[in-house]
């Protein structure tokens, strides 16, 4: 009775000495605050006082992550579901979204499809007009590349999905630049690990073999850019905490992996520049992360504008080094054309950089046609 007594009194005796190590809340939620107090709002307060309190108590991160431990290290159970899943030797996936383009679900109609190619052949029409060239680059999701660790009651059948519908497509048009990442990534991930176990992105050593795939197309058009050899790096490895996935799932603490980082042997010729400041989203979270600008010495070489989402970040510091000023446009996953940024900026080169699981955004988000 008296052990039992101590549970319960155990959250308030903390707020008043504090026991237990404030930890942080891997919660990806905005915590409750504490209701307003007026006569006008009584009713709703009990249950307002219920949400804060529940969501405020000083040791519930302690007893979320207890849950999580018994859950994780007993069962092999993720205390958290819907949002990511565990798959075979280590390896976790992400649910949304990624999942539908793997099974095909969200392949489009012949109407949205040929909107696409619309949008696409628009975007050619405007930066060719502004002796601008434009390659459109499709990021592998990771269960493209790794899905050898899928459970095997999510191995799918080799049915059609909504990027190869794309791509047929777009072939069909041999003035517009596409460079598929698929193949080529696959067919080199033999050497190191591609993608994070944890997380859905790339590693490095990933973000540079897509970095080089995309300046060996470019060289084609523009043979001074050539890539920066892979033996200009040191390869290192190290052990770091499990990534998003694992947060996701509610797994804090309990997994770690092997990082692949790229550290350059040579001194770095692209340094940060000033931002123009162009306009962030109210709804994008990352202010920081919205526009990067570099700029190197050399004056004679083309000038680069690239849209991305989060792929994209990893591939910054490999590609700013060929350009006398390069841009990059973090849009807040809407993939737009951002015809004012291309206007101001004027570039040789714009790079269109998407996940196979955000492409509906194109036609979703689209200015025009």
């Amino acid at each position: 009775m008296l052990f039992f007594m101590v549970i319960l009194l155990l959250p308030t005796l903390s707020e008043i000495i504090p026991v237990f190590p404030v930890i942080e809340s891997a919660e990806n939620r905005e915590m409750k605050s504490f209701p307003e107090i007026s006569y006008a709002k009584l009713d709703s307060f009990p249950q307002g006082f219920d949400d804060y309190y529940s969501d405020n108590f000083i040791v519930r991160d302690h007893l979320l992550r207890l849950n999580g431990k018994i859950k994780f290290q007993w069962f092999y159970i993720p205390p958290h579901q819907g949002k990511a899943f565990m798959g075979r030797q280590g390896w976790m996936y992400a649910v949304k979204d990624e999942m539908d383009i793997y099974l095909g679900n969200n392949i489009f109609t012949e109407d949205t499809l040929q909107r696409f190619v619309d949008i696409l052949k628009y975007r050619n029409h405007i930066l060719d007009s502004l002796h601008c060239k434009y390659y459109f680059v499709i990021v592998p999701i990771k269960t493209t590349i790794y899905p050898e660790y899928l459970p095997l009651s999510k191995i799918k059948s080799n049915q059609r999905t909504l990027t190869d519908q794309i791509v047929t497509e777009l072939g069909k048009y041999s003035n517009i630049n596409l460079i598929d990442l698929r193949g080529e990534m696959i067919d080199q991930k033999g050497a190191n690990r591609l993608y994070y176990k944890t997380d859905n992105h790339w590693n490095e050593f990933g973000g540079y073999v897509a970095y080089r795939i995309i300046m060996e197309y470019l060289n084609r058009d523009f043979p001074d850019l050539n890539p920066i050899d892979i033996s200009e790096f040191d390869i290192v490895t190290s052990e770091v905490e499990g990534k998003m996935l694992t947060n996701l799932m509610g797994i804090i603490g309990e997994v770690s992996e092997i990082d692949i980082s790229l550290v350059p042997k040579f001194e770095k010729e692209a340094s940060e520049g000033e931002e123009s400041n162009y306009p962030v989203p109210g709804y994008f979270p990352y202010k920081d992360s919205y526009e990067r600008v570099y700029l190197t010495n050399n004056s004679e070489q083309p000038k680069l504008l690239m849209i991305h989402d989060s792929f994209g970040s990893t591939l910054i510091p490999f590609l700013s080094e060929h350009f006398s000023k390069s841009v990059f446009i973090f849009d807040g996953w809407q993939h737009a054309f951002n015809e004012e940024i291309v206007l101001n900026e004027k570039p040789d080169i714009y790079i269109q950089l998407v996940v196979e699981s955000l492409l509906p955004n194109i036609p979703k988000n689209a200015e025009k046609p």
